[in-house]
């Protein structure tokens, strides 16, 4: 049994020998470094007008339904429609609460592929920056210190090994 351990440990130290000597683990905070590069910023805004636009034509058509609603009710309050008149009216509306369904719907789509056309060139940016720093402090892996909702994933991590600074600098960026 002594032998076999001893035979392991061998094993275990000569498959050590093969491998870097260390191997570096470093980590960025991707959403600080984001949010203070200035083309980002600009971005960010054009994607905020677009949204107000988007969130706008749905507030139109949304005031075009209530006033139809509404005008459906006192008429039909006041007796002036008839059965016909009644399903006609109701169907309309509903047809319209339809087409805001269609629209709300066909809004997000839009303002998700325009925050993607307007942000990707940015990501690239920040992701050859990421790989220059690395490649430069010899690091052969750097995580994003959080997710995409922005909990975070790396939970300790010495601070040695953080490069946000050094990123925010490759990138001309002053930290705050």
């Amino acid at each position: 049994m002594k032998n076999l351990v001893i035979i392991g440990l061998l094993a275990f130290i000569g498959i050590s020998a093969n491998l870097p000597n260390e191997t570096k683990i470093g980590y960025v905070h991707m959403e600080m470094v984001m949010n203070n590069m200035p083309e980002a910023k600009e971005m960010m805004a054009i994607i905020d007008r677009f949204t107000i636009e988007k969130q706008a034509e749905v507030e139109k058509k949304k005031m075009t339904i209530s006033k139809k609603l509404e005008a459906f009710q006192k008429k039909s309050e006041a007796g002036e429609m008839t059965e016909a008149g009644k399903i006609i009216a109701q169907n309309e509306i509903k047809s319209m609460k339809s087409e805001l369904d269609q629209l709300i719907s066909s809004n997000e789509q839009e303002i998700f592929s325009k925050r993607s056309e307007l942000l990707s060139p940015v990501a690239k940016k920040l992701e050859k920056a990421m790989d220059e720093v690395a490649a430069k402090l010899g690091y052969r892996y750097v995580f994003s210190s959080a997710d995409g909702t922005g909990n975070s994933i790396v939970i300790v991590a010495p601070e040695s090994d953080n490069l946000t600074p050094e990123v925010m600098k490759h990138l001309g960026i002053e930290m705050k």
